[in-house]
């Protein structure tokens, strides 16, 4: 019998699959589980002081402790994967992530860099350091970089697709870490280059800062698809993981 979901989660994403800014708290209430992570949790990356406050008060009315937030990363329903490529994060929106990270104790933040090719600028590095000095400057918390499937129009347009290439930016910028989600991990570098992750950590013990998981195809609840998830957990606790793992897929 496949575990219910919750069995593998000490955390859910109520953000994915919903419209941008409309959060569904509700989800953790039906799994019975009381950690959260966010995408960024409003439409503009530059939210007012009372709409930062009034969120805190929603999570504290629900008794939900938030543990990890997406900065800023653009309209991700229409294919964009953050805004580096582009503009840096501006000051206000650093400020606006700080207040609501102070407010509620989250310490984990995923930083998508932007798509526009598959190597990362210098540009872009300066920009992804920027708001780890940031972070780092005001004790919040550890700057979180992701491999991720790259969105249309395929697979040269995001530059950070390989725990390699997360790795590039992590072993140079201070107060950053690895975002380990299984279900972007299973597309880009398959079942072969999973397996060859855990062969690493097994010697280095270089652990993931945060995990993530949904199941493949469809990237549905676990035990929907065709991943090993239960193998790969088991994996991950056995190579000394401790951390959340957040269940982010589609409801």
């Amino acid at each position: 019998m496949t575990p219910a979901p919750d069995a593998y989660c000490t955390a859910i994403n109520c953000s994915v699959g919903r419209p941008p800014g409309d959060p569904d708290f509700d989800r953790a209430t039906a799994l019975g589980i009381d950690r959260i992570e966010l995408w960024w949790p409003w439409t503009t990356p530059e939210p007012t002081g009372t709409q930062v406050d009034d969120l805190v008060e929603e999570l504290t009315r629900r008794k939900l402790t938030l543990v990890a937030l997406n900065f800023w990363g653009g309209d991700l329903h229409v294919g964009e994967r953050g805004v580096l490529h582009r503009e840096p994060l501006s000051r206000r929106h650093l400020d606006a992530h700080a207040r609501l990270a102070g407010r509620t104790g989250a310490g984990l933040f995923n930083l998508l860099v932007g798509h526009d090719g598959r190597q990362i600028t210098d540009t872009q590095r300066e920009r992804i350091t920027a708001v780890a000095e940031s972070v780092t400057g005001r004790q919040l918390g550890t700057v979180l970089i992701e491999p991720s499937r790259s969105p249309e129009p395929g697979p040269t347009d995001y530059p950070l697709q390989t725990i390699t290439d997360a790795h590039d930016i992590i072993d140079t910028t201070p107060g950053t870490g690895l975002l380990a989600d299984f279900w972007h991990l299973a597309g880009t570098v398959g079942d072969e280059g999973i397996t060859a992750w855990f062969d690493d950590l097994r010697r280095s013990r270089r652990l993931p800062a945060h995990v993530q998981l949904a199941d493949d195809p469809g990237r549905g609840a676990p035990g929907t698809g065709i991943l090993p998830l239960d193998t790969w957990l088991r994996d991950l606790e056995a190579v000394g993981y401790t951390g959340e793992i957040a269940g982010e897929w589609m409801w």
